[in-house]
C-alpha cells in the first residue's frame, strides 16, 4: 500500500506490520542494535491500547492523556496506542524546565501516564491478533477529531495547546514526504523532541509512512555517544546541532559520512553551514511552518535548495500575503487551541485562513524567504522598519558569536551577544568592525545601538529560548535589560 492510500498513521503501521513484519522499525541510538521489528511494534501498540481503553469509561468523551516525552521508543508506542484507543495524546517535553512541565500538565486537564508505573499492566499478544485488533481500531478513527495536542514553544506569548487531527497529521506528513522522498533502506536519526511539531511530522510521521528505520535520540548527548555501528542517512536538526554534526564529520567521524540529507527547521541555517554541507556532499533541506499548521508549510527538495530560503509550498496549501504577512489555508490547519475558543478565532478567520504571524518574501521561482515575526518588527522613531531575525542570522555567522538578539526597549535598540565557548575561554573578542558592518547593512545612519556581552548564554532552562532555540524576546527583555549596563554605544558617524 502506497503512502498516498494510507488514511491515518495507525494504518501506516498496520501496512508495514502486515507486509513486512520482520523488517526493523526502530534502532537503539545508544547501541546501534535493533529494538523492534514492525510486527513487534504493532504488538506493543495493541497491548498498550488495550490498557488505555481500561483507563477511560466508554461513556467518557473527555479522553485526554499526558505523559513526559523523553524520545524513548515507548513514547512512539504510546502515541500510536492513543490513536488506536481513541485517546487524545498530549506529550510534554521532558527537557523543558520542571516548572513549565508541571504547568503544561495542569493546563492539559488530562489523565497522566507514567511509563514505569504502567509496565506491569501490559500483557503480550501475538501478531495476528494485534493486526486484527488494530485494523478494527483504524476503521473507527474519526479523521477530523482531536488526536494530538502539541504545546507551542511560546515564542511571543504563553504556550498554547494546538489540537491536531489524524487528517492534519497524515496529510502533512505525506506532503513533506512528497517534497523529500525517503526509502525503506534509509535510517532516520531523530535528535529533536517528538513532543514538538517539527520532529513529530518530519521525523515520526514520514518514518511511519515511508517504512524506513528510525533511531530516537535527543540533542548533543546522542551525537557525542553515537555508536560506530549506527550510520544515519537522514537527520533533522536545528542550527546548533548542525554545527556539531558538521564538526564531527570534518574531524573524521566515519559513521556520519553516510548522511545524505540534513534538514533544518526552527531557525534558518546560516550560509556558512549551508556551504559546509555542500562541501561534505550533504543535501540541505530547509523548511518552514508552525505548530498550528501541523507544521510544514514550505519545504525545499534535494534538487532546489538555496541558502536563506525554505523552498516552495508543500502540497495542499493555498496562501495570500497582506502587507508582507503570510496567511495560509489547507488540510494542515489545526482544529483550534485547547480550551481557548477566543484565541482560535483570533488565529483562524471564518473562511479558514490562518494567520502565521510571519513576514515573507516570495522569489520569482516560488521559493519563500522568512523575514521574521511580524510582532518582532521594530519600528524606529524615523519610521524605519528593522527585522531583527535577518540581522541576527548575519551576526551569528561572524567568528566568535554564538548567539545574537536585537531588542527594542524604552525606545532604544539593544544588541545582546553571547560568545562561542572558545572565544569566551580565551577572552578574544569578535571584530568590532565586522559587527558594525552587519548593523550598517540593516540600520539607517545615525542609529545608536547599545551592546551587551552576556556572561550567561540564553537557554531553554531560563525560559529565554524555546525548545527549538528561538528567542523569547519579552522574557529576555525582562530578565536581561533592567540589570545590565551597556558596554559600548554604536555612535553616529561624524558629518563630512
Amino acid at each position: 500500500m502506497s503512502s498516498a492510500e494510507l488514511p491515518n498513521l495507525l494504518s501506516a503501521l498496520l501496512s508495514h506490520a502486515t507486509h513486512r513484519p520482520n523488517d526493523i522499525a526502530l534502532v537503539d541510538a545508544q547501541t546501534g542494535d535493533a529494538i523492534w521489528t514492525w510486527g513487534e511494534l504493532a504488538c506493543r501498540v495493541d497491548e498498550t491500547a488495550d490498557v488505555l481503553r481500561s483507563k477511560f469509561p466508554t461513556e467518557d468523551v473527555f479522553k485526554r492523556l499526558t505523559y513526559r516525552c523523553t524520545n524513548h521508543p515507548n513514547d512512539v508506542v504510546l502515541a500510536l496506542a492513543c490513536i488506536a484507543a481513541g485517546v487524545t495524546e498530549i506529550p510534554i517535553d521532558a527537557f523543558l524546565p520542571a516548572t513549565q512541565q508541571e504547568t503544561l500538565i495542569r493546563r492539559s486537564q488530562a489523565l497522566h501516564w507514567d511509563h514505569d508505573a504502567q509496565a506491569d499492566s501490559i500483557q503480550s499478544t501475538d501478531l495476528a491478533d494485534a493486526v486484527t485488533n488494530l485494523e478494527g481500531s483504524s476503521r473507527e478513527i474519526d479523521l477530523h477529531s482531536p488526536s494530538l495536542v502539541l504545546w507551542t514553544s511560546g515564542t511571543t506569548s504563553e504556550p498554547r495547546g494546538v489540537m491536531l487531527s489524524q487528517h492534519n497529521l497524515t496529510s502533512n506528513a505525506k506532503a513533506k514526504l512528497l517534497a523529500v522522498p525517503q526509502v525503506k533502506s534509509d535510517l532516520r536519526l531523530s535528535l529533536l523532541s517528538i513532543a514538538h511539531a517539527y520532529a513529530r511530522t518530519s521525523d515520526m510521521g514520514t518514518w511511519l509512512l515511508s517504512g524506513c528505520r528510525c533511531s530516537l535520540g535527543r540533542g548533543r548527548s546522542t551525537l557525542r555517544s553515537l555508536p560506530k555501528s549506527l550510520s544515519p542517512t537522514l537527520i533533522n536538526a536545528v542550527p546548533v546541532l548542525i554545527d556539531e554534526i558538521l564538526n564531527r564529520i570534518e574531524s573524521g567521524q566515519t559513521n556520519l559520512r553516510s548522511l545524505r540529507l540534513l534538514g533544518c527547521g526552527g531557525v534558518a541555517m546560516s550560509s556558512v553551514h549551508f556551504e559546509r554541507c555542500q562541501r561534505n556532499n550533504i543535501g540541505v533541506i530547509q523548511g518552514y511552518g508552525c505548530t498550528e499548521t501541523s507544521p510544514v508549510i514550505c519545504s525545499a527538495s534535494p534538487d532546489n535548495a538555496f541558502p536563506n530560503r525554505v523552498g516552495p509550498l508543500v502540497s495542499g496549501w493555498e496562501f495570500k500575503v497582506d502587507e508582507g504577512r503570510l496567511f495560509v489555508r489547507g488540510p494542515g490547519v489545526m482544529l483550534g487551541y485547547l480550551d481557548d475558543e477566543v484565541a482560535t478565532q483570533q488565529k483562524i478567520s471564518p473562511d479558514d485562513w490562518l494567520d502565521t504571524g510571519d513576514l515573507v518574501e516570495i522569489h520569482d521561482d516560488g521559493q519563500f524567504q522568512i523575514l521574521g515575526r511580524a510582532d518582532d518588527v521594530i519600528v524606529l522613531d524615523n519610521g524605519f522598519k528593522v527585522f531583527p531575525a535577518t540581522m541576527e542570522r548575519q551576526l551569528i555567522q561572524l567568528e566568535g558569536i554564538e548567539q545574537a538578539v536585537l531588542l527594542h526597549h524604552q525606545r532604544q535598540l539593544w544588541l545582546l551577544l553571547s560568545l562561542t565557548p572558545s572565544q569566551a575561554t580565551t577572552n578574544a573578542q569578535p571584530s568590532h568592525d565586522a559587527i558594525e558592518s552587519c548593523l550598517a547593512e540593516t540600520l539607517p545612519p545615525r542609529t545608536t545601538v547599545k551592546q551587551l556581552e552576556l556572561s550567561e548564554p540564553l537557554s531553554i532552562e531560563t525560559g529565554e529560548l524555546t525548545a527549538k532555540g528561538t528567542p523569547r524576546r519579552h522574557i529576555i527583555c525582562r530578565r536581561r535589560l533592567p540589570t545590565h549596563s551597556p558596554s559600548f554605544d554604536r555612535s553616529p558617524p561624524s558629518n563630512p
